[in-house]
């Protein structure tokens, strides 16, 4: 019964995940794009200043979204 229903549910929802693989090798092949994307990310060579930037711009970041959040919901501490 379960089984049933999970799979009419995935029959139901179907036609809004068209990003999905219907197969594993259908989605490995829909995710290369995005492997290689990361890949190059991993690979990237950063200098100590760009470093030390994004670093700086993170914790901007963090702070600016922590202080938009009550503190009992904050993301970042």
């Amino acid at each position: 019964m379960a089984g049933k229903k999970l799979k009419n549910i995935k029959e139901s929802l179907t036609p809004f995940l068209q990003h999905m693989g219907k197969t594993p090798e259908k989605q490995l092949q829909k995710n290369l794009a995005a492997m290689k994307l990361l890949r190059e990310w991993i690979e990237e060579e950063v200098s100590e200043s760009d470093l030390k930037q994004r670093e700086s711009y993170f914790e901007s970041f963090k702070e600016i979204i922590d202080n938009e959040r009550i503190p009992e919901y904050r993301l970042y501490f």
